[in-house]
């Protein structure tokens, strides 16, 4: 593990800065972009002449003619193009995605997708998607689902779609799709939305401009990222509670009379439009050009967290999650983020792309990020209780379905979870929140100096608590998750050793940055080697601002090393020695700058680097870079197997073991099926039976 930050390097990519940089001018960024040189993005397998001219039956997407043109006037695009990825079917090569666009249209306005591919013929292959209607709001907007697949090629490739309406916010845009043979280039972000602040906090940090958001785009045009992972809080409906249809619920103070409140139709209506209207707005070019841009260039893959339904949603009492208001909330909540942000509604979330939990409002994501990265998003809403955050069943079928949706390809399993699987533990603050409603918190705030800045009379506006006090209940080191955490962690540790993939973790939610690690005591010089060695990626936020320094200063002070469980212990590494104006810092764990992720899978030494890009300064465009490196995992003969495996031998078997499935039953590779002896099958029942020891030959 590399955590050393210095030279403190611009991070990942290099934003076009015309002049360009003379040579001796360059220091250490000129040595950061020649580690990027392995990537040769567009040019590394130039070499290679083979195309596959003649697929197999289903690797080309065979897409319906398109319909007869209708004589309609383009409609009115409120919000879209947007884009999602789904995954990769290694035994077609086929990218899976999808385009929403919301508009007017009361027939499916023409997209058309011009594929060209980065070698010295630039092919060109078009391609027109079939679209659905998800569903229409109020008689006037229609969700347009587009079906993107797309045959991943030896070289990459740009796909650039546009629609003969010509009613979008741009002519066309573009997209990058990686080769069949490398992972992609992911940017993991978090909290994307200011919450209940003042309207001069928000110009201070740039809500129009989105600094942030710019200096990703302009890495992408660099370095071109592949997929967004939104790590939760992609908006905020904080406002929510302010809106006029509310006041019913707000004026009453009386708790029993709020929980028996029956909705009034003028409330169930304020509902529904407060949430329409709050994506467009957040998600719109209207509003957000910039995000909107990165939307509609960068496929994403998200999951929800509290604040797209509303704040610590899943952690209040039972019978306030009970309560015919938090109802008719979150299937509104429910409803616009399945459209919005996974292009799908609740009953069809299974067909496209989603894994089902205990509860048809809970659905995860579990997918590969390339052949090297496997990906799981864990849907910690849809059935949170204030005591579980997923369900013993949802735990099952996750673990179950890692088992056939992971290429034997896969060296690095990324887990998403939203809030931080390892983080400063929150004790001190639970002891004091857990009576403090029930005290004067002027009180509190005397006596506990720092602690009473943070909690000094903010209350929850849905219930009365104090305001920290649903985040900690949300945290997985709360004490009433603790169990559940262990589980899920232990379960992991067992994956990894039995496979040799190395686990990481990514999480938000925080509003800060840092990073922490899962180890073996006995194991600490020999990373590569320790299947329980896991890192934890904090990222969080992208758009909203840091906490109180003084809840960080505590938080840092309470973060020495704990011992997980027999061997295994957790800390924090001390990550951040200098800002990114370069002051040097006394809170080395966490930083409150705002931030991203960006990484990508490094061919030659097997590890996933990360890029920490934090915020220079409040409200300008540019970020500093900090590394962590996560190694692979080299453990047992599954390790031996895995890295001394031809990946793309491997994956012409797994393309060339093809029988076309029923659509309910996809074939991902994960586990061999009875075939026919041929060579390349055998090789595949030595990838996916028992990790044979391959031959000197192989």
């Amino acid at each position: 593990m590399n955590y050393n930050n210095q030279p403190a390097y611009q991070g990942y990519g290099q934003p076009p800065a015309p002049p360009p940089p003379q040579q001796d001018q360059q220091g250490g960024f000129n040595h950061l972009t020649q580690t990027f040189n392995q990537l040769n993005v567009g040019e590394r397998w130039n070499s290679i002449t083979h195309r596959f001219q003649h697929p197999h039956p289903g690797q080309q997407y065979q897409q319906p003619p398109p319909p007869p043109p209708r004589q309609e006037e383009p409609g009115e695009v409120i919000c879209g193009p947007l884009l999602r990825y789904i995954d990769i079917d290694y035994t077609t090569r086929q990218w899976r995605g999808s385009i929403l666009v919301v508009s007017t249209d009361q027939f499916a306005p023409p997209i058309e997708v011009h594929l060209t591919a980065k070698n010295a013929q630039k092919t060109t292959t078009t391609i027109r998607p079939p679209a659905e209607r998800l569903d229409t709001y109020r008689n006037k907007y229609h969700f347009w689902r587009y079906d993107l697949r797309m045959t991943l090629l030896d070289v990459g490739q740009v796909a650039t779609y546009s629609t003969t309406h010509q009613n979008w916010a741009e002519p066309s845009f573009n997209l990058h799709l990686p080769a069949y043979h490398e992972s992609m280039r992911f940017m993991f972000y978090s909290c994307n939305g200011f919450s209940d602040v003042p309207q001069e906090v928000k110009d201070k940090f740039g809500e129009k401009t989105a600094p942030l958001w710019q200096d990703v785009l302009d890495r992408h045009d660099v370095l071109p990222l592949h997929v967004l992972l939104g790590g939760g809080d992609q908006l905020y409906q904080d406002r929510l509670i302010k809106e006029e249809f509310m006041k019913p619920w707000v004026e009453e103070k009386d708790p029993a009379k709020r929980l028996a409140m029956n909705i009034s139709t003028s409330m169930a209506e304020g509902f529904e439009e407060f949430y329409f209207t709050n994506y467009c707005i957040n998600f719109g070019f209207k509003d957000c050009p910039v995000v909107a841009k990165a939307f509609a260039t960068i496929p994403s893959m998200n999951m929800w967290d509290d604040h797209d339904i509303i704040d610590g949603y899943g952690s209040y009492p039972a019978d306030m999650q009970r309560a015919e208001c938090f109802q008719v909330l979150f299937a509104n909540a429910c409803r616009f983020y399945y459209l919005f942000q996974q292009h799908t509604t609740v009953e069809l979330a299974p067909n496209h792309g989603m894994i089902r939990g205990s509860l048809s409002t809970c659905n995860h994501l579990i997918s590969t990020l390339g052949p090297d990265i496997g990906f799981i998003s864990v849907d910690c809403r849809g059935e949170r209780t204030k005591h579980d955050i997923c369900k013993p069943t949802t735990y099952d079928t996750i673990f179950e379905l890692l088992q056939t949706m992971m290429p034997k390809t896969v060296k690095h399993l990324l887990v998403l979870t939203g809030v931080p699987l390892i983080y400063p533990r929150l004790t001190l603050f639970e002891n004091l929140m857990d009576g403090a409603a029930g005290f004067n918190l002027a009180t509190i705030a005397g006596k506990t100096g720092a602690l009473g800045d943070i909690i000094g009379g903010q209350l929850n506006k849905w219930n009365g608590d104090p305001e920290l006090l649903d985040d900690m209940n949300d945290h997985w080191t709360a004490g009433n998750h603790e169990v559940e955490r262990k589980n899920f962690i232990e379960r992991l540790q067992m994956y990894a050793r039995d496979r040799s993939i190395r686990v990481s973790f990514l999480g938000g939610d925080v509003h800060c940055c840092g990073a922490g690690k899962l180890y073996s005591k006995d194991m600490k010089e020999k990373e590569e080697g320790d299947p329980y060695f896991m890192v934890q990626i904090i990222s969080s936020a992208i758009v909203n601002v840091p906490p109180p320094q003084a809840l960080l200063t505590v938080l840092n002070q309470n973060s020495s090393f704990i011992t997980f469980n027999g061997n295994t212990e957790e800390r924090m590494y001390n990550l951040f020695k200098r800002s990114p104006n370069g002051n040097t810092r006394q809170n080395k764990k966490l930083m409150g700058m705002r931030n991203y992720c960006a990484g990508y899978y490094d061919e030659e030494t097997g590890k996933i680097n990360f890029w920490i890009q934090a915020e220079k300064e409040v409200g300008v465009k540019g970020t500093m870079g900090y590394l962590v490196d996560v190694p692979r995992l080299l453990f047992g003969q599954a390790g031996y197997h895995l890295y001394h495996q031809n990946k793309k031998e491997l994956l012409n078997d797994i393309a060339h073991s093809y029988h076309p499935q029923p659509p309910s039953q996809p074939y991902y590779g994960g586990e061999p099926q009875r075939q026919p002896e041929h060579s390349h099958l055998h090789r595949l029942q030595n990838a996916f039976g028992g990790f044979m020891m391959p031959q000197a030959n192989n």
